[in-house]
């Protein structure tokens, strides 16, 4: 972690007080104090990154619970170390691939220039020499010229197979660390940054299209954690992501949006279709039944709410977000597992 100006600046007191401070902030939010978690807290409450201070601040007003995910991505989005080396690394030897690349092409040139010259040549001397001594001269310098020039491409073409395979595994590797920069990895679904980039140019294309978000929530998953572990709430995660895949078209995106909140972006939907998209997903969830394997224990049922808004004229990502998130709590509000719609009372579960 990157230290910042004013926490670089704390006495030896003020870090422990700070310590302290951050301890005590994990554990009212009921966080463990790993140390990536308690990085976060540190920064935040040293006020040494203002744009952590800013998020977390929102985060912590619209009354949404904070957990060890929250503070990951918080910790990724404002205080890792640049994502982007790898990506720079093997920018670094594409360039370095492209200069072997234009070498072996200027080597060829000068190959081929040499040859023409060699041509050149024995053409002047046919012009001037007619017997037939000179004639096998000539020929035989003419064959090494093309034999010159045979290895030479033989050659050339042998390190050129070889860059272009470089290229080749150059591309696999700049297409794995985009897919790693984008994707959850628990769940396999987009994380906040892919959803960010593409819902604002979804918000940028087709402004009068139907663009329609549904947020939704696992109902009362710390109690999953506390009860039977977070292996278990991971799989519950897990289970919840491929429900929502099913649920959804090839167009469609879902976002891991928090710890246990979810988003989907649905373009081309409107909010009638959009609520029924969000029906499907709260009845196949409610019919999950979960066996671990090591113990054969069946999880009690769990459930999901869900909110649904659509794109009005002048909705920004963060204004249709927000819509999106208060429909979202009017369904926890008139008690979970069902669907409400933005502007509109809460659905219970089958009526959506």
């Amino acid at each position: 972690m990157p230290a910042s100006a004013l926490s670089t600046q704390h006495t030896v007191e003020q870090a422990k007080a700070l310590a302290f401070r951050a301890v005590d902030f994990l554990i009212e939010h009921d966080v463990p104090p790993i140390p990536l978690s308690y990085g976060v807290a540190y920064e935040y409450l040293s006020g040494g990154s203002p744009d952590l201070c800013k998020t977390l601040d929102d985060y912590l007003h619209s009354g949404r619970k904070i957990d060890a995910f929250v503070l990951r991505d918080l910790h990724e989005r404002h205080l890792a170390v640049d994502r982007s080396t790898p990506l720079r690394s093997v920018g670094n030897d594409l360039q370095n691939l492209l200069g072997e690349l234009s070498q072996n092409i200027e080597e060829a040139g000068r190959g081929a220039e040499e040859f023409g010259h060699a041509l050149d040549t024995t053409l002047d001397h046919l012009a001037d020499e007619g017997d037939a001594h000179s004639l096998r001269d000539i020929a035989s310098g003419l064959l090494v010229a093309t034999q010159k020039a045979r290895q030479r491409n033989e050659h050339l073409q042998q390190r050129l197979q070889v860059t272009l395979a470089e290229s080749e595994k150059l591309k696999v590797e700049l297409e794995r660390h985009r897919r790693e920069a984008l994707i959850d990895p628990l769940t396999g679904l987009w994380n906040r940054r892919a959803m960010d980039t593409e819902l604002d140019e979804l918000m940028a294309i087709e402004p009068d299209a139907p663009l329609s978000l549904l947020m939704l929530d696992i109902d009362h998953f710390k109690r999953i954690n506390d009860t039977h572990g977070h292996a278990l709430g991971d799989a519950v995660l897990r289970h919840v992501a491929e429900a929502i895949r099913k649920c959804l078209r090839s167009e469609d995106h879902a976002v891991r949006y928090g710890g246990e909140e979810f988003l989907v972006l649905l373009p081309h939907t409107p909010l009638v279709e959009a609520a029924r998209v969000a029906e499907s997903i709260r009845a196949r969830v409610a019919s999950l039944r979960l066996r671990r394997r090591s113990d054969n224990l069946v999880l009690e049922p769990f459930t999901v709410s869900l909110g649904v808004a659509s794109r009005k004229p002048g909705d920004t990502r963060d204004s249709l977000l927000r819509r999106t998130d208060r429909a979202l709590y009017r369904s926890k509000d008139l008690g979970r597992n069902r669907v409400s719609i933005d502007g509109d009372y809460g659905l219970a579960p089958g009526h959506a």
